[in-house]
């Protein structure tokens, strides 16, 4: 048993640690669909950035969603989450990257008749790079879980919790 611990400790700092691009930033845009519990769910778009931290397995994350059309109510909602976490990339250098990612939203709210507060929230996920023939673009699918509440002004929170799909392309910046 310590054999094979200590084989898989190995293989973890050979790829934490392999001669990656170091540096190397990336840029994206993407579509996204956010299904919502108690907020209908709806298409949207977002933008990103990237940068490694250290060594390219890490990466810094931020990025920026626009959602407009849910219901709530008969009103309808426009959703706005920022989101700055963690990208863990498994074989960063690879035709095909499956990472992880997390991080902590904020979640700008506005609607025409409510009047709806802003709250922090979070999320947890997974996805996967593509190379297209060279590592100068590459596309990227990725599945994430929102934690998110916002409040009415009578004190009620509205859960908006759910399943997040982005699908886009990456220019990845040397």
């Amino acid at each position: 048993m310590n054999k094979m611990k200590t084989i898989f400790a190995g293989l973890l700092f050979f790829l934490l640690f392999c001669n990656s691009q170091a540096f190397a930033i990336d840029v994206y845009g993407f579509g996204s669909y956010w299904e919502k519990k108690d907020v209908d769910g709806t298409w949207g778009a977002g933008v990103g950035v990237s940068l490694p931290i250290i060594i390219d397995n890490i990466r810094l994350d931020g990025r920026a969603h626009y959602f407009e059309g849910s219901k709530l109510g008969t009103d309808e909602v426009k959703v706005i989450p920022f989101d700055l976490g963690a990208q863990i990339h498994i074989l960063p250098d690879s035709t095909f990257d499956p990472f992880i990612l997390g991080g902590i939203s904020y979640n700008y709210v506005d609607t025409k008749h409510l009047d709806l507060d802003a709250k922090f929230g979070g999320y947890l996920g997974a996805g996967l790079d593509i190379e297209l023939g060279t590592s100068l673009f590459k596309i990227f699918g990725e599945i994430l879980y929102r934690f998110s509440d916002i409040e009415n002004m009578s004190g009620d929170n509205i859960d908006a919790s759910g399943i997040t799909g982005n699908i886009g392309l990456k220019l990845h910046l040397f």
